[in-house]
């Protein structure tokens, strides 16, 4: 299971009551929340502590924003085959475009560590 599977398994339990539209939504918040604030939080070894990260910034190094842009674009894909083979059940419309805007944050991430030296990234907030 990937971190977006455990995000949104998560998000669902905190969610228990709720209605299932809202229950959607609440865990796509969450898992947001959740991946924004590690991407803030966890630094690499060789990252300065003393600095901010830049804002467009999700990992220190472009090949772990790889990874984490194909992981989330997995679990994406694992949602629109089971919305394609359900297209009734609308309530994977929010876990979808969840996935895939976090997969996209750490891609952007990743290309945008490629076109820049680390000297310079650190610099550039």
């Amino acid at each position: 299971m990937t971190s977006g599977g455990v995000l949104v398994i998560l998000g669902s339990a905190l969610t228990i009551g709720l209605p299932v539209p809202v229950a959607s939504v609440a865990a796509a918040v969450l898992a947001l929340v959740l991946v924004v604030f590690a991407a803030r939080t966890f630094r690499a070894e060789d990252e300065p502590v003393e600095q901010r990260r830049p804002w467009w910034k999700m990992t220190a190094h472009r090949t772990s924003g790889v990874v984490f842009a194909l992981l989330f674009g997995s679990q994406a894909i694992y949602v629109l085959i089971a919305f394609v083979s359900r297209p009734e059940s609308g309530g994977l419309m929010v876990p979808l475009v969840t996935n895939i805007l976090i997969a996209m944050m750490f891609a952007f991430s990743s290309m945008r560590l490629g076109t820049t030296s680390p000297a310079t990234a650190s610099r550039n907030q």
